[in-house]
């Protein structure tokens, strides 16, 4: 099963929750205009990612190098030696012992988190997830929650550029005449100077800016001066970090509550919203479905609630609600079970009950099993 779309419609954080929250396994591919980035994911967590532009061996050496893992000296003797010998650099690195298996898991893992992070900033392309049973990785590569990644990109996040405010500052006040000079015929007194306008950093630098004039000496001639605001560093660094990571958080959380709602959040989506709703309802019960029928395979009969399922290890807590957050109410009888999701007052929602029996499955059904005797009325034979 394959789903696609572009990332002018969806966002792809909301595609990454999505597969986390479904607790997919497959392969995520991401096209976009001058690369393409494929994202293996094992049961919803990251396990391997990897670009066209480049292979792993050349990402995985950048951050060995960047991170003092390794020497210059060292790597290039290893890549002239895996040149000529062929096979993984990664497995002639650790059997030369230039680096510890453990180091080259913790690269690889930085090498995933540092495409991804490039991956989010992407604001267009086109996406498709390929679903499947299994997917490769490296063996002992700790799986990166989707949560884990988006707290990571927003701490790693790069700061947004210095723009200048402007802002008006009020001109001196005119000079008064001497009192004491003699009468005269005095000219009209001329207007009083403009406004000037004040350009303002943020954040302003550690020293006050020069003031700049454009004219000189003129009255009602504008002048542009820099001045500093009071500097911000007196917040403390990880502060910052700390209320972004709540943010992050507290956006996981709404997203894993009401996925449906944020993924089409228009009003004219309504339509759509209940098709993935319905689409999501039918996958969980499939999964109820082939859940009950391994226990009657195992037991003779149906359980007699769900939850004994989920003690079985059959299914798991959260599959007791639907992804709109019905609790699920289940009745068995001998050979079928029903079930209903129920809204906040207790009642069945309205068509969005299923029974299933054990009717015609060969496995299950006992009528399967049951041959007809042999007819006992010997033939009438008629001769010619």
């Amino acid at each position: 099963m394959a789903v696609e779309g572009t990332l002018d419609l969806f966002k792809l954080p909301e595609i990454l929750q999505l597969i986390s929250q479904q607790r997919k396994t497959g392969i995520l591919t991401v096209q976009g205009q001058q690369d393409i980035v494929a994202i293996s994911f094992l049961n919803g967590r990251i396990v391997a990612a990897d670009a066209l532009n480049q292979t792993l061996e050349e990402g995985l050496s950048q951050i060995l190098l960047k991170e003092g893992m390794i020497s210059a000296a060292d790597l290039g003797r290893a890549a002239a030696e895996h040149q000529s010998a062929g096979g993984r650099l990664i497995d002639l690195l650790v059997e030369r012992r230039y680096i510890e298996r453990s180091q080259v898991l913790e690269a690889l893992r930085l090498q995933t988190f540092r495409l991804l992070e490039q991956l989010l900033r992407w604001n267009q392309g086109d996406f498709k997830f390929y679903s499947g049973d299994e997917v490769s990785y490296e063996d002992g590569f700790s799986p990166i929650a989707v949560e884990e990644l988006l707290i990571h990109a927003v701490q790693n996040a790069p700061p947004e550029p210095v723009r200048p405010v402007l802002r008006p500052v009020p001109a001196p006040p005119p000079s008064k005449p001497a009192a004491a000079a003699p009468a005269r015929v005095e000219s009209p007194p001329a207007a009083a100077p403009a406004p000037r306008l004040v350009a303002v950093a943020k954040p302003a630098p550690a020293a006050a800016a020069h003031a700049v004039t454009h004219a000189a000496e003129a009255p009602a001639v504008r002048k542009m001066k820099l001045e500093p605001r009071p500097s911000a560093s007196a917040v403390p660094a990880w502060m910052g970090r700390l209320l972004a990571a709540l943010l992050a958080v507290l956006v996981v959380t709404v997203l894993l509550q009401a996925a449906n709602v944020l993924t089409l959040p228009f009003p004219w989506q309504e339509r759509e919203r209940q098709g993935l709703a319905r689409d999501q309802r039918t996958a969980l019960y499939l999964k109820i479905d082939q859940a009950a029928k391994t226990w009657f395979l195992l037991k003779g009969s149906f359980p007699d609630h769900l939850q004994d399922l989920v003690a079985a290890g059959l299914l798991s807590a959260g599959d007791l609600t639907d992804s709109e957050g019905h609790r699920l109410r289940y009745a068995v009888s001998e050979e079928s079970y029903t079930l209903d999701p129920l809204d906040e007052r207790g009642r069945p929602v309205p068509g969005a009950g299923a029974t299933e029996a054990i009717t015609g499955n060969f496995l299950l059904d006992p009528e399967f099993l049951n041959v007809p005797p042999e007819p006992t009325v010997q033939p009438l034979v008629l001769l010619d």
